[in-house]
């Protein structure tokens, strides 16, 4: 999930009763619920290695007490002089930093838990990196008791609202939501799986959540000739030769080519649904690029989250680069 959510999520957590355990509950919260984030740092040191680190160790279950610790360390030094819970305080900054790996674990990303002991990526894709029903629960439920003591003083009534209760309801709300999309999740999957396209089995699905219609989902195929994407709706007829197709390059050897570039490299280490395509170019004479998209980001005409290698006649490199929008050509 991005950052606001995870914050607002932090106060949620502070205000439905940990905030009662230890001094600043609801800083450490915030800051517990965005510190595994700290990786965006590697940004500095380019996109491959920001691909590379991108829901790393940060991420991984191994670091929680560490990652927690950095942020207990601070609030325990606002605390200087004053009687300090360290235990306590640990324990309720891991539950703001396991939220956040939870949470990161709902959408189509995913999490590498087991990091460093294995890269396998655990991931429901159940909702969207940005949620608006997400966030609007949350907005409604952090301004619920400003609100309510904005209305209680101009009748003149005795508010003591601690906003507890909308907290309570606003975390309840997360797990049901996520819960009830991952549900959907699985039945456009099955819809998915239970069709033959173009004559052929279905050799891998997937499905991706849509930003408004938790029933309304982006599906991916692949069979043995093609990749294909479909606007899968839930709850109306499902057409499987209705989907955009990609088919998969012969060319084996120009493919492996790219394969082998550092960029290309980095790109597979975090690409979980690349769609390869080549297209002619005219420098050099003779050349290709090999174009390669993990399509739960876009399709491969919106030049989203991309790898492009440009070879010559003789299969040798000209040119790569990776990027998250679209590239020079």
């Amino acid at each position: 999930m991005e950052n606001l959510t995870h914050s607002l999520t932090g106060v949620m957590l502070s205000r439905a009763g940990l905030n009662q355990l230890c001094p600043r509950a609801t800083l450490l919260l915030v800051i517990c619920s965005n510190i595994p984030d700290a990786d965006s740092v590697t940004a500095l040191l380019g996109s491959v290695a920001y691909l590379d680190y991108h829901r790393h160790l940060t991420h991984a279950l191994v670091m929680v007490p560490l990652m927690t610790l950095l942020p207990v360390l601070f609030v325990r030094w606002l605390e200087r002089g004053k009687p300090f819970p360290w235990m306590m305080a640990m324990l309720v900054g891991m539950v703001g930093t396991m939220a956040h790996i939870g949470m990161d674990a709902w959408n189509s990303y995913g999490v590498r838990l087991l990091l460093p002991f294995s890269g396998e990526w655990f991931g429901m894709d159940a909702v969207m990196v940005v949620d608006i029903w997400m966030l609007f629960v949350l907005g409604m439920a952090l301004a619920a008791p400003w609100l309510s003591r904005l209305v209680g003083s101009e009748i003149g009534a005795k508010q003591t609202s601690s906003g507890r209760g909308w907290a309570i309801f606003a975390l309840l709300f997360l797990m049901a939501w996520s819960g009830g999309r991952w549900i959907l999740h699985e039945r456009a999957v099955e819809t998915l799986a239970a069709r033959r396209y173009g004559g052929q089995e279905p050799l891998r699905v997937a499905a991706w959540p849509t930003a408004f219609n938790p029933f309304r989902w982006t599906g991916y195929v692949s069979t043995e000739d093609a990749w294909l994407l479909h606007d899968v709706r839930l709850g109306l007829p499902f057409d499987p030769e209705a989907g955009t197709s990609y088919y998969k390059p012969t060319d084996g050897a120009r493919i492996n080519a790219a394969k082998r570039t550092p960029e290309a490299r980095g790109f597979l280490r975090f690409s979980q649904y690349p769609v390869w395509r080549m297209v002619p170019v005219t420098e050099p004479e003779g050349g290709v690029a090999v174009e390669g998209v993990d399509v739960r980001f876009g399709t491969p005409e919106e030049g989203r989250f991309q790898v492009r290698v440009v070879l010559d006649q003789n299969l040798q490199v000209v040119s790569s680069q990776f990027a998250y929008g679209m590239l020079k050509r």
